[in-house]
Formats: C-alpha cells, structure tokens, sequence
C-alpha cells in the first residue's frame, strides 16, 4: 500500500526531513477507549451540570447561561482552525518539528480568539440579552473564548502525539469542579452563576495541560524522532487548514446555533428544556469523533497496518454504539425526568429523534475520515456544509411549528439524506479500505509519501503508470 519514499524536494516545503518510522505499538483500541472515556464521561457529567442547574437555577437563568455557553463555543470555532482534526493528522509525523507545529496554532487561535469575541460584543452591544452589561462581563466573555480554544487545542495536541491518557482526567476533572461551582454562585452571583461555573475550572485545567505538555510529551516526542520529522507542503497544509476550518465551522454551527434560533424564537424556558438533550443528541458526535480521531492517529502513525486498523476501528465502533442508540431511545423519558417533569414533557421527542439519527451520522462520520486519511478536503467540507445547510434550515422553519422537537426531527432529515447518499461509497471503500475515496488511481488510503513532492514529480508519476484522477491531487 505504501511506495518507497522518494527523494525530498525544497518546492516549497515547510519542513525537509525523513519520516520517522511506522510505531511499532497498536494502540487503537486502548487509545479509542481513552477517547471515548473522555467524551462519555463529559457527555454524562455534561447532562448533570445541566440537570444540576435545572435544580438549583430558574429557567430564564439556565437558559440565559446555556446560550452563552454557546456564543462562546460558536465564537472559539471561528479561531480553532479544526485543528482538532489538523494536529491528529499531522503531529506524529512531524516529529522534531511536533513543537513548532503546536505553538504556531496556539498563536494563531489565540489571536483570532481574541479578535472575534471583541468584535461580537461591538456588534452585538445591547442585543444580545444573556451576557451581562458592563466591562468586567464583557473581559469575561473574551477571557473564556480565549481559554476555550486553548482548552480544545491541547487535547488535539497529546491525542496527536499518542499521549491521550490525560484527556479523560482532564475532561472529567473539569466536569465535575464546574458541577461543585454551581451552588456557590446561586449564592455569590446566581445571574450568571451557570456560564461562570462552566468558564472557571478551564484556567487550572489549561495551565496543568500545558505543563504537561510542553515539559513531558513534546520533549520526549522530539527525542525519539531523532531529528526526523516532515511536513507537507505549505500549499497543502493550507488547503487541508482551509478546508478544515471551513467544515468546522459548519458543525459547529450545527451544534451551537439550533440553542440560539430556540432562544430567539421560543424564550428562556424552551432553551432550558432543548439544552440538555441537544447536548445530549451533539454528544453521540463527539463518540463517534472518539473512533474517528484514533482511527487517524493509528493509519498516521502506523501506515503499514492502516488497513487493518479501519476494519477493527469499524467492528468496535458498531458492538459499542449498536446498542447505545436503543438504549438512549427506550431511555429517553426517564433521562429526562432526572431534570423535572417538564424537561421530560418537553424534551422527551428531542432526544429520542436524536438517538434515530446516530446511524446515519456514523455513515457520515466514517467517510469523512476515509477522505481525510487521503486528504480529499474538498469532499470532507462538503458532506460538512450539506449537513448543517439542511439541519438548520429546517430547524428555523421546523421549531415554531413543532417547538423543540422540530430540531431533532430536521437533524434526522439532514444526517439522514447525506447518509443514504454516502453509504454505497462507504461500503465499497470498507471492501477495499487499501485505496483512497473513490478509488483514485495511484492513491493510498495513507499516502504520506506524495506530501512533500513538487507537482512535477507528482505528474511525472502519474503519467508513467496509471491516468490521472480528475479529483486526485487537485483535492490535495
């Protein structure tokens, strides 16, 4: 599956080198379960911090609190640049350069961060109505989307070094100090107790992270490499990062605009009600990113056993989460009953249109790793746009004539409709997981070997063997 290396060129590039070796450990599935770990366990604790709000909060606050959380969120995806997905990619492979690498995205997220939540508050100055007037709420607000991308960054960043053990103490760490904080701001501050409860414990869990990080792993990554390392071209990366950035934002704003559309539309009470199982229905991505992440780390990383690693990835992932959508399906009204009555009048159908969508969107998922593992950008960003165009479409038509649930039944529609489309070409590509989307002609699923080479050797080798795809390196 996988060519010799052929010389390096100086087209370009942003890093010369030699690739470092295939690791010689699988670590898919414990670094899956790691992932997933993480993710379930901030997925449950999520929904108790939202439950616990419910109990001590009145739903105008809860709901006020829950749409900053999600201005927040929206605005540090703008600054993100995907590089949830970029540095799992990328990391391991750079090697020597992993540390370079890691501290030109925390420059440039950072910046972007701090220059998208000012200009939100100038544009929304006033109109807004659950970020608090005066100087210090608005400081507050910049300071968290600042720490919130940093908070997302790190994570990408030992996940794609092969270090993820402390993402779930980190994440369960954080969930359970922002559960504690709740009854202590009902007291000191009950306005904007919810948003300062989740913001707070992100400063002791950046500054642990980081040490970590750029004390223990960057250092021993680097030593390993030996001075190998390489990086693809800056053409490339650019597209890859553009690409990224733009299907980024596109489900983020899946995530995060639906809470907002039913806070304009349906008031305070109905965004408190949607919260939690929207949260809920958002975090069977985040399951599926589990799988996905390390699926990429491991064909990265190990390329030489890449096939085998898409076929074990896809066997665990459907024992796991086969049963996991009837369970949360049957489940559904009693969940919700933790939170009161009325978040399970109200939410029951949500949640339960929610868990109906999860096939579908493991078929969407699956192809877009496929394509990201061959660096088809184009076809990543636009199964990423295709979904949330219809998602949020039919969810601001769909809330006001079925209220909350209207967003679960358009999420269905959106996964739904790309996933029947997707499905004959994820099904072909499971038969023969050696080749790239597609099945472009001289393309690797993992093609690392034609990153760091000048067009004309790219051109130069098509010609000699096989036809040029018309989407081949153009996605490149």
């Amino acid at each position: 599956m996988h060519p010799m290396t052929p010389p390096l060129v100086s087209n370009g590039a942003v890093g010369q080198g030699v690739y470092l070796p295939d690791a010689q450990d699988d670590k898919l599935v414990r670094n899956t379960f790691t992932l997933l770990i993480s993710n379930g366990s901030g997925a449950v604790l999520g929904v108790a911090f939202w439950a616990v709000a419910a109990r001590l909060y009145s739903p105008d606050f809860v709901g006020n609190g829950a749409a900053e959380v999600n201005a927040m969120t929206l605005l540090a995806s703008f600054a993100l640049l995907n590089l949830g997905t970029v540095f799992p990619r990328f990391l391991y492979a750079a090697g020597s350069r992993a540390g370079f690498v890691i501290r030109a995205g925390y420059a440039a997220s950072t910046s972007i961060a701090l220059v998208v939540s000012v200009v939100f508050l100038f544009v929304t100055l006033g109109h807004h109505g659950y970020i608090e007037p005066g100087l210090l709420p608005a400081i507050t607000f910049v300071a968290a989307v600042v720490l919130w991308v940093i908070f997302t960054i790190e994570d990408a960043a030992l996940i794609g070094l092969r270090a993820p053990f402390w993402v779930p103490v980190e994440n369960t760490s954080f969930s359970i100090v922002k559960i504690a904080l709740l009854p202590v701001f009902l007291v000191a501050a009950p306005r904007v107790g919810v948003f300062t409860s989740w913001v707070l414990p992100v400063v002791l869990c950046v500054g642990a992270i980081n040490l970590y990080l750029f004390r223990r792993v960057i250092p021993t990554h680097v030593k390993r490499a030996s001075g190998a390392g390489v990086l693809p071209e800056r053409r490339i990366v650019g597209k890859i990062v553009l690409g990224e950035y733009l299907g980024g934002l596109c489900l983020t704003a899946l995530a995060t605009l639906p809470a907002l559309f039913v806070r304009s539309t349906l008031g305070a009470a109905q965004a408190a009600y949607f919260q939690t199982p929207w949260l809920a229905g958002m975090s069977f991505d985040f399951l599926l990113f589990s799988f996905a992440t390390s699926l990429i780390v491991e064909a990265t990383s190990r390329p030489s056993a890449a096939t085998a690693a898409v076929r074990k990835s896809v066997r665990l992932a459907a024992w796991i989460l086969g049963p996991s959508v009837i369970v949360i399906f049957v489940s559904a009204p009693w969940f919700l009953r933790i939170l009161g009555s009325n978040y399970a009048a109200h939410g029951t159908r949500l949640l339960q249109y929610l868990a109906l969508a999860m096939p579908f969107m493991a078929v969407n998922v699956l192809y877009v790793t496929f394509a990201r593992l061959a660096r088809r950008v184009r076809r990543v960003f636009f199964v990423q746009f295709s979904i949330s165009a219809v998602v949020l479409s039919l969810t601001s038509v769909l809330i006001g004539r079925l209220g909350i649930t209207g967003a679960g039944v358009a999420n269905l529609v959106g996964q739904g409709v790309v996933g029947l489309v997707l499905l004959p070409s994820v099904v072909r590509q499971l038969r023969h997981p050696e080749m790239s989307p597609s099945f472009a002609p001289g393309t690797a699923l993992v093609n690392r070997s034609r990153s760091v080479v000048s067009d004309d050797e790219i051109l130069s080798e098509d010609q000699s063997n096989t036809p040029r795809h018309p989407e081949g390196d153009a996605e490149r």
